[in-house]
């Protein structure tokens, strides 16, 4: 569970044209004129935008200006476009990290914003709205408008008083199946008016883009007959026997966890075969893997960024899978539950100090061992802690009141896991995005709120419920309660 304060977050949104240097790189098109001007600024910002080759360098704020209204039909007075066409910054502002040009555009949303004051229509018309066009490689004329902008109230201009407003624009970008070699930006308008006096137009942003979410990977441990041959002892139980008999995916390439050959191909299948009588039976370890801190493969796999030179770990967490055969209960008995526990210095090499983890669900995959009986898949929270990992040893774990007559298999454990999260939060408008690293595949969170820290937390309200939270990157957004509260993430 993690927790963290917003206290009058500010909106933080990327600026791409807004200084007078800016406005330079547009040209004109269709039947309006527009230059460059210092006489009028709407935001006050005196550093250039990523728009400019020379970004954030400071020089003369300033606007666009843009020549009356005149008679034209629905968009036929834009666009205007970068003389240049768009830089790679704001390619990567409006696409996310890595695009650009030479590589394939991936496809998003955004939201962009612009400022503006109102032309006037003292000779005619009833309507008007400001719209962005993108334009680049099998693309064209991509973008929306916005029919109710926000009223910034009034601006002096050369031309009198004009009322200023801010377009929030949503966008959209088609994936291009080639490499992107161009990219265009500008504007249009959507209007009847008919006036005498020029406008202005400034402060074009886009906000911070939600973080891509991909999968964090799965790793295999522990698969083939050679992997559950090399290390693995009984602990507790009567019988721990490799067996190159059965195999729940017939997997030949062995697991990250084998200390004899991790990752080699052309391995054997198999399984575990577990025997314990009702003398085990209960609570505790019936299987011990191999000591793994002379494996760094298996090490990077469940405790990513760990020191390879001195096997600390700054901790991690995530998911072990297990694949198992439900044992049979003639003998008696009502429950069975299959665990790991985990041994390592930095938890004193107990696996009874918060290093015993069960499922947090499992899930029939339909299929029987080579005898008869039903296969299950474990998935089993775990964590880290921050540490030493000498001596790191994983343990199969069982809390059952069985009597089992016969065997049953473990097969494929494998692993999903992440460094401790890293969250941030922001503000874009009224709305609250929080963004955060090292997520984790098929876990979930509740989002939770108060204003007041000393409440429980079963008193928080609940912003969000059951949110997919799947690594190792990811972000929400919710609208803000108030410019003084306090949020917490429950992950499932």
């Amino acid at each position: 569970m993690f927790t963290f304060a917003l206290l009058n977050a500010q909106a933080e949104n990327i600026t791409i044209f807004t200084t007078d240097n800016d406005w330079t790189n547009c040209n004109s098109s269709g039947s309006l004129t527009f230059q460059d001007t210092n006489a009028v600024d709407l935001d006050g910002v005196t550093v250039n935008g990523i728009g400019n080759a020379n970004a954030g360098a400071t020089s003369s704020g300033g606007a666009l200006q843009v020549s009356p209204i005149i008679p034209c039909n629905w968009g036929q007075a834009g666009p205007v476009f970068d003389v240049t066409g768009a830089n790679g910054a704001v390619i990567a502002a409006l696409a996310g990290s890595g695009a650009g040009y030479g590589s394939p555009l991936p496809a998003q949303t955004g939201t962009m914003y612009v400022d503006y004051t109102l032309p006037d229509h003292s000779l005619a018309g009833s309507y008007f709205a400001l719209g962005i066009f993108i334009q680049y490689d099998g693309n064209w004329g991509l973008g929306g408008q916005d029919w109710s902008p926000v009223d910034l109230g009034p601006v002096s201009t050369p031309s009198g008083i004009q009322e200023k407003y801010r377009a929030t624009i949503p966008y959209s970008l088609n994936a291009t199946t080639g490499n992107l070699s161009y990219f265009s930006l500008g504007f249009w308008i959507f209007t009847d008016y008919q006036g005498t006096n020029v406008w202005y137009i400034d402060n074009i942003s886009v906000a911070p883009l939600p973080i891509t979410i991909i999968p964090a990977p799965v790793y295999p441990l522990f698969n083939t007959y050679d992997d559950f041959k090399n290390g693995w002892t009984a602990s507790g139980g009567d019988l721990a026997l490799a067996d190159n008999t059965w195999s729940v995916d017939g997997s030949t390439t062995n697991g990250l966890g084998n200390t004899n050959a991790p990752g080699a191909t052309g391995a054997t299948s198999g399984s575990l075969l577990l025997d314990w009588s009702s003398v085990e039976a209960g609570y505790g370890t019936i299987a011990a893997g191999p000591t793994e801190q002379n494996n760094p493969a298996f090490l990077q796999a469940i405790a990513p960024g760990y020191d390879a030179n001195t096997l600390a770990s700054p901790g991690a967490y995530g998911n072990i899978y297990v694949d198992y055969s439900q044992p049979d209960n003639s003998g008696g008995g009502s429950y069975f539950e299959l665990g790991m526990a985990l041994s390592y210095a930095g938890n004193g090499y107990s696996y009874w100090n918060n290093s015993i983890f069960f499922p947090s669900k499992t899930t029939d995959l339909h299929i029987q061992d080579n005898g008869g009986y039903e296969v299950f898949r474990a998935t089993i929270p775990y964590n880290i802690q921050a540490g030493y990992l000498y001596g790191f040893t994983p343990y199969i774990f069982v809390n059952s009141d069985y009597q089992p007559t016969n065997g049953f298999h473990v097969d494929n454990i494998s692993v999903s896991s992440a460094p401790p999260p890293i969250l941030s939060a922001g503000m874009n408008g009224t709305n609250l995005v929080i963004q955060g690293t090292n997520g984790l595949t098929g876990c979930k969170y509740n989002l939770l709120s108060t204003t007041n820290l000393a409440l429980p937390v079963a008193n928080w309200t609940a912003v969000s419920i059951g949110v997919p939270f799947n690594g190792p990157t990811f972000s929400a957004t919710t609208n803000a309660f108030s410019s003084s509260s306090f949020y917490r993430i429950k992950v499932q």
